[in-house]
């Protein structure tokens, strides 16, 4: 996969690189890239170019950015959805059919009587969203880290499962010591995705981390 700008020579992303770190030291520059890209990941044409092979991918639908590493929800809207998608699939797959039927007749006589015991005409479905039941049970992600650090790492690995193939942190580095961030590589290097660091300020080089610059004098260091 590869991630390209149609004002800049080098490639940001390339496909044999898996993590990049790409230093802006402009400050007009940094936020001007960083703009434009989380408008195109809002659906917006901009000069962004993601591809693999020769397919030129949709950014809005396979890129996630990370502005901050503290607000990262494990339980946002879009994640739960896939969830309730995922149970729901393996509510009606052949080993648990049966009893997903016998919950859903359970649940429609349940109601019958309720009907009976009211003083109301009462249309009930034979048919039970288990979308809904999930939502009406609260069913959701539990919360088990104990730092924003391993929530990040977990917030990765779920939602490579929405078919996000780039995650985008912004000054990343500014949270993370280097010590995290080579552990967070490692963790991520099993995960099939590819993962862009954008800085502003650069910091000590890392094993396994490809860097590509943009100076103060808008050269390309790549």
């Amino acid at each position: 996969m590869k991630l390209v700008h149609s004002s800049l020579e080098g490639h940001i992303i390339k496909e044999e690189i898996k993590f990049v770190e790409w230093i802006i030291e402009s400050p007009e520059l940094f936020s001007g890239y960083v703009q434009e890209l989380i408008l195109q990941c809002e659906g917006l044409e901009k000069d962004y170019v993601l591809s693999e092979g020769e397919k030129i991918l949709d950014i809005s639908k396979v890129t996630e950015i990370v502005l901050n590493p503290f607000k990262v929800n494990i339980n946002e809207k879009k994640i739960i959805n896939k969830l309730y998608a995922e149970l729901h699939q393996l509510a009606y797959a052949e080993d648990m059919y049966v009893e997903t039927q016998e919950l859903m007749q359970s649940i429609h006589n349940y109601l019958l009587k309720l009907e009976q015991k009211s003083e109301h005409m009462l249309e009930i479905s034979n048919i039970v969203d288990m979308s809904l039941l999930f939502k009406a049970a609260s069913i959701q992600h539990e919360v088990m880290e104990e730092d924003y650090f391993e929530t990040i790492v977990r917030y990765i690995k779920i939602i490579v499962r929405l078919e996000i193939k780039l995650v985008v942190f912004i000054n990343i580095r500014s949270y993370l010591c280097d010590e995290q961030l080579i552990s967070f590589m490692k963790d991520m290097s099993y995960q099939d995705i590819k993962i862009l660091f954008i800085e502003n300020v650069e910091k000590g080089c890392i094993s396994g981390l490809s860097r590509y610059i943009i100076d103060t004098d808008r050269c390309e260091i790549f």
